[in-house]
């Protein structure tokens, strides 16, 4: 038996469905990608973020300019979700770790619906692979 090599359109086919998803997720409560991004970055942060290192997290995550992170990150202020200190560090106030707890849940009761039933040995072996695919694509794009 022949067996072919994964390819981008396998790899973008299965991202894409799951980014689908996690848009519905989000839509829900009114949420953009990029406002996801910062509160899931400021909910998994063990403290407070600098916000020039959230910023450059959002521009290098989102692939967008430093001014729309920025932007992201005033939104976010203005609906009560963040609050920075006299440090310009930003972390979640009570109502935007409400969010992201909400939306955590949400992502994790999806993200549980789409995995249940593939084997944990082949999800660890998948991760692996894209791990190793990802790495040799980064090396090889540093060659050209």
């Amino acid at each position: 038996m022949i067996i072919t090599p994964l390819v981008g359109v396998d790899i973008g086919a299965a991202a894409k469905a799951v980014h689908s998803l996690l848009g519905v997720v989000l839509d829900a409560k009114g949420v953009t990608l990029a406002e996801w991004v910062a509160l899931r970055t400021l909910g998994t942060a063990p403290d407070r973020v600098s916000q020039p290192s959230l910023r450059d997290g959002l521009v290098l995550a989102l692939d967008i300019a430093p001014t729309e992170a920025v932007a992201v990150l005033c939104a976010l202020e203005d609906r009560g979700l963040l609050a920075y200190d006299s440090y310009e560090q930003v972390g979640l106030t009570p109502a935007g770790r409400a969010q992201h707890d909400e939306l955590h849940a949400g992502v994790v009761a999806v993200t549980t619906q789409v995995y249940q039933g593939i084997d944990a040995a082949e999800l660890a072996t998948t991760r692996r692979v894209l791990a190793t695919v990802a790495a040799r694509a980064a090396e090889l794009r540093s060659e050209f």
